[in-house]
């Protein structure tokens, strides 16, 4: 298995806008302060866009901070573009049966671009484009997709290249401007959401992880997965603990609507809240510090990423 180095990849990177003409990446210090974005949905799974500073809590290392500013930086019902998507698909695990849907399911995601998106699509054994807004060219690049013969390999070693993947494609996405990105693994569940194998299997992979987490943190980008399995392929009934979860994503797992899942992929992409709050003197030179986002309106549920930088 060879090292994935996606500089040309995503070339077409430096050309893009601002998705919003504002927002800033999560964990950004400008002039003491930190830059938190935040998913509010309701029951339904729609953006909820009304909250107030006096909803939310946000505590950091354990410790309450108060909240500067709370900003809605988009609203669905305002069609604004612009939305940066890399499409990460598993062209090393899954069974050949699961070709087609993987396409089916990467395709979904182009025909929900509006003029503005740029998207980009990449595999896990380091083939890819430039990111574009050509639906021909992306449609045309997913239908050469195609499971590799890789061998057997390692857990170990498929979780560790998952999590330097992941933090390739989010230094790459930390160079453009804009608010939130999105990363969307559609594959194996069991590789993208949990990348890091039990102890008992194979070698520690701590340091993968805080790099990795600490790349999302730092270009505010965050991991969605897509398991094309369907129902019942996953023993994890959802997507609220793993890797996804920690950078303020979602797994779809043991689901056949992928259309839901595209949906809302999409939707949380322009629909969100950059929270403002100054910069805490606390665990500072700590690689990541923990992050709660707590909300105390009921009915609504708020979803960030779970981590956000220490030291620069």
């Amino acid at each position: 298995m060879r090292c994935l180095f996606l500089a040309l990849t995503l070339a077409g990177l430096g050309a893009l806008a601002s998705p919003h003409g504002q927002g800033a990446p999560a964990t950004r210090r400008e002039a003491g302060l930190l830059h938190i974005s935040a998913i509010a949905v309701d029951g339904d799974e729609r953006p909820v866009t009304n909250l107030k500073k006096e909803d939310l809590e946000i505590w950091i290392g354990g410790y309450r901070v108060p909240i500067e500013q709370l900003t809605l930086a988009s609203d669905e019902s305002d069609e604004r573009s612009g939305r940066l998507t890399v499409l990460l698909l598993d062209d090393m695990t899954l069974q050949p049966a699961m070709t087609s849907r993987v396409r089916e399911i990467a395709r979904r995601f182009v025909t929900r671009m509006v003029p503005g998106d740029q998207m980009a699509v990449v595999t896990l054994n380091g083939q890819g484009m430039e990111s574009t807004s050509d639906r021909t060219r992306l449609l045309r690049s997913i239908d050469t997709f195609n499971l590799l013969p890789v061998g057997t390999l390692r857990l170990d070693s498929l979780g560790e290249h998952v999590l330097k993947t992941v933090a390739s494609l989010s230094r790459q996405l930390a160079q453009q401007p804009g608010g939130r990105k999105t990363i969307v693994g559609i594959g194996a569940a069991w590789l993208f959401d949990t990348p890091i194998p039990p102890p008992t299997v194979g070698r520690e992979l701590r340091a993968e992880w805080t790099d990795a987490m600490r790349a999302t943190a730092s270009a505010d980008t965050h991991l969605y997965v897509i398991d094309p399995s369907g129902v019942g392929a996953s023993p994890t009934l959802n997507g609220s603990s793993g890797f996804a979860r920690e950078t303020g994503g979602h797994a779809f797992l043991n689901t056949n609507d992928y259309n839901g899942a595209v949906d809302r992929i999409m939707r949380e992409a322009w629909s969100y809240y950059v929270i403002t709050v100054a910069d805490p003197p606390v665990r500072r030179t700590s690689d990541l510090r923990e992050l709660d986002v707590r909300l105390k309106r009921r009915g609504v549920t708020v979803r960030a990423r779970r981590a956000i930088l220490g030291r620069p």
